[in-house]
Formats: structure tokens, C-alpha cells, sequence
């Protein structure tokens, strides 16, 4: 009995008589079945292995692409895409659409911000704009602002950057992302005394170049880590205070029609940088 279980195991174990043959006559029909499976195991391997090699070469270019275009604040504290960005001035402007039209800079525009509040209206699709604007926390570019605002630069203009619960972006003429007006602004961040960026701020897109804004600006369309995380490294210089109803319908490729700044006594002011950095925003900047 002992012998008979001995050989139905050996049997089983043993190559039947064609396979044998076909083995003896180097056929490929003798391979064990436990080789063929490691065969095919290691064919599989070899595969995955080139097309992971194919996909880490493909990822540089992919990563490039996601940084070239200007992004606003994302990851605001590092500079990441999640910063308002806009690109270095393209080296052959078209001046027909204001790029790099004003080489020589802004002209001055004799702003007193002791005995005159300044109000910019920023008509759209969407409804009117209005913003305060504080030459006294950031004299170059408010002055900047107020004087391609008179020039009629930013007319017809389109929002080119929409960050939904972040910001909307606008101020270039090539609408890319990548146009200014032929100069920049030194940096005005109020570092030590920081202006918070909260919902209706209006402050100036930039370069990693702290000293690179043009005429590139964004609304902040709402608090939070993001928005925060931009104090003390972008140009705070105005807040809305009417119409941030406007402000949070606005789309990708709506236009800015018309630009206009008004002139009032100082008085009449709604909202100073210290209003906002007490935390006390406008009443009906929500409308």
C-alpha cells in the first residue's frame, strides 16, 4: 500500500511521455510550468520598470508647465503657485494694447493724501467697483494706479486670473497674464506694520522680485490662510467699499470697461489701513 501512494505521487510528478519526447527533441513544450510563470513574472516587471523610467523623464517638463504661467497665492508664504504672480515684461512690446507703453514710468499725479481721500470705480459686466485708495501707506502705487487709471490703460481690460475663494486678478493689456506697462514699482509692503490682506483688499501682483510690480493688480475674495499668508510681502493699497458683490461674480475673461478715479475731502474717507488692521471692514463693502 505504501508503494502504491509512492507512485501515484511520483506519477503526478513525473512529465507524461509526449512531454518527455517533445523535451528530449528541444521542443518548448517540456518547460516546467513553474518557469514559464517566472518567466512571465519577470516580463511584466521589465515592462513596469520602462514605463516608470518613461514617466519620471516626462515629469520635468510637466512640472515646468505648471509653473510658467503667473499664478496668484496658493501657498502664499513660499512663494508657490498660490502667490499673484505676473510675469517679467515681454521684451517686444505691442504698444496698440498698452504692453510696455510707458517705459518712462508713471507721470506724477500730485496725490495730497492729507486733506484728499482718492476712489477709484471699476465698472463691469457685473455692476460698478468701488475702492478706496491709501497714497499714504503706498504713495508710488496708488500714484501708478490713479495714473494709468486717468490714461484710460486699464479700459476694456479683461479679469485674466479667477481664483475662486482667493482673488481676481487683472491690469494687463495682452490679458496672459504676462504684460505690463514698461515699468516697476519698488516694493511698498509695509513690513514692519503690515496691512492684512482680508476680503476686499486690493493690493499688486509681483514677480518673485519683490521690486517687479507693473500694473498688474487683485481683489481678495476671501479670508483665510492664503490671503493672510501675502501680508507684508505684496502691496497692500486700497480696499473695496462698495460693490464686492460685483467682485465675487466675476468670471475668467470679464472685462473691467471703465476705470475712474475721484477725488474727495479727506473727511469723506470710508476705510484707512488702520481700519483693517483692527480688523474693522467696511459695512457695505459685502453688498
Amino acid at each position: 500500500m505504501a508503494q502504491k501512494k509512492q507512485d501515484r505521487y511520483t506519477e503526478r510528478a513525473r512529465p507524461s511521455r509526449h512531454n518527455a519526447q517533445a523535451s528530449e527533441g528541444g521542443g518548448s513544450a517540456g518547460l516546467d510550468p513553474f518557469m514559464i510563470v517566472a518567466l512571465f513574472g519577470l516580463a511584466v516587471a521589465v515592462v513596469l520598470a520602462f514605463g516608470f523610467l518613461i514617466g519620471r523623464q516626462g515629469t520635468p517638463e510637466t512640472a515646468a508647465e505648471a509653473t510658467a504661467e503667473p499664478t496668484p497665492l496658493d501657498a502664499a508664504a513660499a512663494m508657490t503657485d498660490t502667490a499673484p504672480t505676473a510675469a517679467p515684461v515681454d521684451s517686444a512690446p505691442d504698444a496698440a494694447s498698452g504692453e510696455g507703453k510707458y517705459p518712462d514710468g508713471p507721470v506724477d499725479q500730485a496725490l495730497d493724501p492729507e486733506t484728499t481721500a482718492y476712489f477709484a470705480t471699476i465698472e463691469t459686466p457685473r455692476g460698478p467697483i468701488v475702492i478706496e485708495l491709501w497714497p499714504e501707506a503706498a504713495p508710488q502705487h496708488v500714484n501708478s494706479f490713479v495714473f494709468l487709471a486717468r490714461e484710460g490703460y486699464f479700459d476694456g481690460l479683461v479679469w485674466h486670473r479667477v481664483v475662486p475663494d482667493f482673488v481676481i486678478q487683472g491690469g494687463d493689456p495682452t490679458g496672459t497674464g504676462n504684460g505690463g506697462p514698461g515699468y516697476n514699482i519698488p516694493g511698498e509692503f509695509n513690513a514692519d506694520n503690515p496691512i492684512p490682506h482680508r476680503v476686499g483688499s486690493l493690493a499688486m501682483a509681483r514677480t518673485p522680485d519683490p521690486n517687479s510690480a507693473g500694473s498688474q493688480f487683485y481683489v481678495v475674495t476671501a479670508d483665510g490662510p492664503s490671503a493672510s499668508g501675502l501680508d507684508g510681502e505684496y502691496t497692500n493699497f486700497g480696499h473695496v467699499i462698495s460693490g464686492m458683490g460685483a467682485v465675487l461674480s466675476i468670471v475668467q475673461g470679464d472685462t473691467m470697461d471703465k476705470v475712474t478715479i475721484e477725488e474727495k475731502p479727506i473727511a469723506e474717507r470710508v476705510v484707512s489701513p488702520d481700519d483693517i488692521r483692527a480688523g474693522t471692514l467696511p459695512e457695505n463693502g459685502l453688498e
